[in-house]
């Protein structure tokens, strides 16, 4: 829309180059615009002397605001005063404006109608309308997106924005490909593209698949970038470019991304004939190693795709074996070819987000050590260890360095938690035959925070129900006190029954975890008081463990052990009850596609052996079997020994907002009175794992009971909450 400004004040010009004083200003033509709008805008230059350059000022500041189509401004003579009149003309009225959005809600369309300032029944202000298309683009840069069309339209009194982002539909290589292996490169791009979404079949998409996805974020381009970086193949002329493109029967916008791949030179075009080839700067591997991957030998010709396919080798070689980012410079010393290989070192380790988190709370989880090389298995250890600690809601642990530097400095990047409190422990229910449905709720459950004030503590309540108890803990612990390589820990416990009640407090300490492996142990004692006897027991305790889970709710690799053993009974006066009981629990996680389809397996068992005790009215010990730790769809309850076997098949439903996995089972195991002879039942199903903030894990389940009864009986649908193993 073409505005016109006009001046015309031909009568008084003399008047202006003097300078005068305006007294008022008055405006003509406003129908949605009040004069309270403006006036602060011209308040300033009431009163004092003003010149042209100040009235042409005055009408630039009111035309400005957008309003208006056409603005004339006019001095008017008046007993002495001058008065500034400003006849507009305003832009059409805005009776509505509305948001049309093409494609998926990557930014909710409630987020984007917030952004908009443009005003209802109130004349058409241009201004506001990039105001408002300005504040959705940085919506959609904030949210990590970059492939978004904003543009308006107004017709009938409405006023459209038309926000339409663009979903990638495929990645594309063109231009010098001779020795790329372009589906190996595609392979290990992960990027979720339009192609794949379409071509997966539609009952499969809503589980496996979300268009969201589709729509690619800086985050996503450089991961992209990072990928083809591990390639020789590109050179620094490499480009990328985004084209859009029209897929028949597909709604949505998109872009092809097209890598234009210039690959460097080494050799003449033609090739070359070399008496030697040499290796240097390979500390890590030996040079007969390296020259049995090359594909170039001596006396023969070499070519630059031979070259590049030589360097491919080499890189691809220092990551088999764990050295990452190996960089390979081919040196042309004429009658020799030589390939200088840069392997990287640890320079230093920087700590960044640790805003709450003390440093030396964790310090000893990151092993990267300087001056040793860099290796895979530090960044998976390292990444492992800090999720483990349920400290942080995100890590990141990533290199900084140039190519031919061997020098790397290793970031440790952390989000700390917004949310300090955490619901786990396990509940379970499942049909308690003859009994109110409620009773089939068993279990315990643990409100607990961690690391509040950043010097790793973590407190936290334990309430417990059985059948027939119930039970309240306090526990407390604080890893690496003071900087003592420890953690220690106390805990307060109360149970009560109809006819019992049982008093603990105990105090413990483990070692900090080295390669996975650490050691625990710990002293309690018991107060039970019955109807008419009380005992006094003291336990002491000890345990072994090793965790390399890559996650500790829901990893995809990894194992974990734990072996642990109470002693009750060590002392005459602390003695009434005497007994052994010891857990073993191994779990080992494989992945079995990209981390998303992962196979677990699990046994545990658990017993009390060689128990004596000095009242014969008193309550034996036993162990609640609930949960993680029973057969699903089995009912729960207390025995002296345990025993169970799991396998899972795991499916990452990344489609949903929260973590969802999908899976299949198989538990075999039972309870006794001793371990050589449980009730043993097998059962078998499908169930679906939530993740929610706050609560844990939620799992919901049918299991089948292989009883060798084939009735709809055996169906045994179940409730987890709390854990997942």
């Amino acid at each position: 829309m073409k505005r016109v400004l006009t001046l015309l004040l031909s009568s008084i010009l003399g008047l202006l180059l003097f300078g005068i004083v305006i007294s008022d200003v008055r405006f003509v033509g406003l129908v949605t615009i009040s004069e309270a709008e403006l006036l602060p805008l011209v308040k300033n230059y009431l009163g004092v002397e003003l010149k042209d350059e100040a009235i042409q000022d005055i009408a630039k500041q009111i035309f400005d605001t957008g309003y208006f189509s056409s603005l004339e401004p006019k001095l008017v003579a008046s007993e002495g005063r001058f008065v500034l009149q400003i006849v507009v003309q305003e832009n059409p009225i805005v009776r509505d404006w509305k948001i049309n959005l093409e494609g998926a809600e990557i930014v909710k369309a409630t987020e984007l109608a917030s952004a908009v300032t443009l005003e209802k029944n109130k004349a058409l202000s241009m201004v506001k309308v990039k105001e408002s298309l300005s504040a959705m683009k940085k919506m959609f840069e904030d949210a990590g997106y970059f492939l978004v069309e904003l543009s308006g339209d107004f017709k009938d009194s409405v006023y459209v924005f038309n926000v339409v982002p663009y979903a990638l539909w495929d990645i594309y290589f063109e231009g010098e490909t001779e020795g790329l292996d372009i589906s190996q490169v595609r392979n290990q791009i992960k990027i979720s593209t339009l192609k794949d979404f379409y071509t997966t079949p539609a009952f499969l998409r809503f589980l496996i698949k979300d268009i969201k996805r589709c729509y690619p974020t800086v985050s996503d381009i450089s991961s992209v970038f990072s990928t083809l970086a591990n390639y020789v193949y590109f050179g620094k002329e490499t480009s990328v470019d985004f084209e859009k493109i029209e897929i028949p029967n597909v709604s949505e916008k998109a872009v092809v991304m097209k890598v234009k791949v210039v690959q460097p030179k080494f050799v003449p075009e033609e090739g070359k004939v070399y008496e030697k080839i040499e290796f240097s700067g390979n500390n890590l591997i030996g040079s007969e190693q390296l020259r049995k991957v090359v594909s170039v030998s001596e006396y023969r010709l070499v070519r630059n795709p031979d070259v590049l396919r030589s360097m491919q080798a080499i890189i691809d070689l220092y990551k088999q074996n764990g050295y990452p980012m190996c960089h390979v410079v081919p040196v042309d010393e004429d009658e020799t070819l030589r390939f200088n290989i840069v392997e990287k070192y640890v320079a230093n380790v920087e700590f960044k987000g640790f805003d709450r988190t003390k440093i030396y709370v964790v310090e000893d989880l990151v092993t990267f050590r300087s001056g040793e090389p860099l290796t895979e298995k530090d960044f998976y250890d390292t990444t492992s260890a800090l999720n483990r600690t349920q400290f942080f809601d995100g890590v990141a642990v990533y290199p900084v360095g140039t190519p031919e530097n061997r020098d790397v400095t290793v970031v440790v990047e952390v989000k700390e938690k917004d949310k300090k409190f955490t619901l786990s422990g396990g509940i379970s229910w499942s049909p308690v035959k003859d009994r109110p449905w409620y009773e089939g709720f068993f279990g315990e459950l643990s409100f607990s925070t961690m690391n509040p004030f950043g010097y790793g503590q973590t407190f936290s309540t334990t309430l417990k129900l059985g059948f027939e108890s119930r039970l309240v803990q306090f526990d407390y612990s604080i890893r690496k006190p003071f900087q003592i390589p420890a953690t220690l820990g106390a805990l307060f416990s109360y149970e009560w029954t109809d006819g019992t009640q049982v008093l603990k407090v105990g105090g413990n300490a483990s070692t900090l975890r080295f390669s996975g492996h650490a050691f625990g142990g710990g002293v309690t004692y018991e107060n039970r008081m019955y109807s008419d006897f009380k005992e006094n027991t003291l336990i002491l305790s000890g345990n072994y463990s090793y965790d390399t889970r890559s996650d500790p709710i829901f990893p995809a690799r990894g194992q974990y052990i734990y072996l642990g053993v109470d002693k009750a009974g060590l002392f005459d006066f602390l003695a009434d009850r005497d007994y052994w009981k010891f857990r073993l629990d191994a779990r080992i996680f494989v992945p079995v596609w990209n981390d998303q389809l992962v196979s677990a397996f699990r046994f545990f068992t658990s017993a009390v052996l060689f128990e004596q005790y000095e009242n014969p009215g008193t309550t034996p010990e036993t162990i609640l079997f609930y949960g993680i730790d029973s057969v699903r769809g089995m009912d729960g309850g207390k025995a002296k020994a345990g025993i169970l076997a799991s396998g899972e098949l795991r499916y990452n439903l990344k489609s949903q907002t929260l973590p969802m996995y999908a899976l299949v089972f198989v538990d075999v195991g039972g309870t006794g009175e001793t371990l050589s002879q449980p009730t043993l039942s097998l059962t078998a199903g499908p169930e679906l794992d939530v993740a929610i903030p706050l609560l844990g894990v939620l799992g919901f389940g049918v299991a089948y009971n292989f009883n060798g009864q084939w009735t709809w009986d055996n169906f045994k649908p179940f409730f987890r909450f709390g854990a997942a193993f």
